[in-house]
């Protein structure tokens, strides 16, 4: 047990980026992630999660003021993810500054492509208020994405964000800046995710790894100030 608590730990805290973050850094980073996971865990749970889109887009135009509502704090979530790669930058690159910063650029063009289809997806819904499309017609439309922007745009979300993730929990884990269990975290968030398609679930796995991710950027703080004692 002592060597799974060991494994899990910031083997010194003083030494951590966050320790020589300012107070109020320390504060916008932490609630930076936490803010851009919550949102996001906000946004699934209001929405049910369908596997076919005509079904997604029939709840939708049944419960509109709730399927606003879930889109809303999916686009407000952006901002928050975006400055959730630049801690992650922080707090990787003095050791492992190649991983960091790929993983830095992959997860921005992610973020980029996130927000593509956040707009992509507010059309849509907006389509599906308006009640003078066929829905059958749309989902058709929206499931055989075809056009160079679409594809790029699914690249950029699916490609860069997934692989950024997994080279992100690999600097995180090298730099030794952070617990050993965050980057385990988010690597189990994006296969929940992902391959299997329980995205409340997962999103509920980054929080909890936002959450702590936070917890252990504060804590850096209270690190330094007793080292300089």
């Amino acid at each position: 047990m002592s060597a799974v608590l060991s494994a899990l730990a910031v083997s010194d805290r003083s030494s951590s980026p966050a320790a020589r973050f300012t107070p109020l850094g320390r504060l916008a980073a932490a609630g930076t992630l936490v803010v851009g996971a919550t949102f996001q865990v906000l946004a699934f749970a209001l929405i049910p999660d369908y596997s076919k889109t005509l079904d997604r887009l029939q709840w939708v135009a049944a419960h509109p003021a709730q399927a606003q509502v879930s889109k809303t704090f999916d686009l407000l979530a952006v901002p928050f993810l975006f400055g959730g790669v630049i801690v992650y930058v922080l707090l990787g690159r003095e050791r492992a500054p190649r991983l960091a910063w790929t993983g830095g650029i992959l997860l921005g063009l992610g973020m980029c492509g996130l927000m593509a289809v956040q707009g992509y997806e507010t059309l849509e819904f907006a389509l599906v208020h308006d009640g003078r499309f066929d829905l059958r017609a749309l989902a058709d439309v929206v499931d055989n994405l075809s056009t160079a922007p679409e594809i790029a745009m699914g690249i950029m979300f699916i490609v860069c964000a997934v692989l950024g993730i997994v080279v992100t929990a690999v600097a995180l884990w090298r730099s030794r800046a952070v617990p050993r269990g965050i980057p385990l975290l988010l690597v189990v968030f994006i296969v929940v995710d992902a391959p299997l398609s329980q995205p409340l679930l997962g999103h509920v796995i980054a929080l909890v790894a936002a959450s702590w991710l936070a917890y252990s950027i504060v804590r850096a703080g209270g690190a330094s100030a007793r080292g300089t004692a």
